[in-house]
């Protein structure tokens, strides 16, 4: 009984010495936001249109290879080595996405807009290596 009552005897003083204290430290400021990557530009300025613009650049190899790296990085995780909406997000659970289309200009505003409920990569994938990673996903097997 006397253990019951000393609990709240000794809790009401420690409540009363931490209200009196004048805070927290002072906590540091944000660091400023990373800046775009080399050639993006803000999603409906003119210069976003005509970097979107079919016919993008042309195929080669090394752009194949960038789609591809690309693709690894910022799709694959949801949607899959094929584009297929089989990605290792899904196994753990996560909605699965539409699977790919094959078409280059959709894949390009998937890719900005990001209709597939996840985050837009407008802001994180200049038109260039949107443009690889839509030029990539044509490539893949259906």
């Amino acid at each position: 009984m006397k253990a019951r009552l000393l609990l709240p005897a000794l809790l009401l003083p420690t409540l009363l010495l931490l209200a009196g204290c004048d805070g927290w430290p002072a906590s540091e400021p944000l660091p400023p936001p990373a800046p775009p990557p080399p050639g993006a530009v803000a999603q409906g300025d003119a210069a976003w249109r005509r970097a979107l613009a079919p016919p993008g650049p042309p195929v080669t190899e090394a752009l194949l290879a960038r789609g591809a790296d690309r693709y690894a990085i910022f799709c694959a995780p949801c949607h899959g080595a094929t584009g297929a909406g089989d990605g290792g997000a899904v196994a753990q659970g996560f909605p699965a996405p539409p699977r790919l289309p094959a078409d280059a200009m959709r894949t390009m505003t998937v890719i900005a807009e990001n209709h597939a409920r996840a985050h837009p990569f407008a802001d994180r994938l200049s038109p260039a290596d949107r443009w690889a990673i839509a030029r990539f996903v044509e490539r893949l097997s259906p």
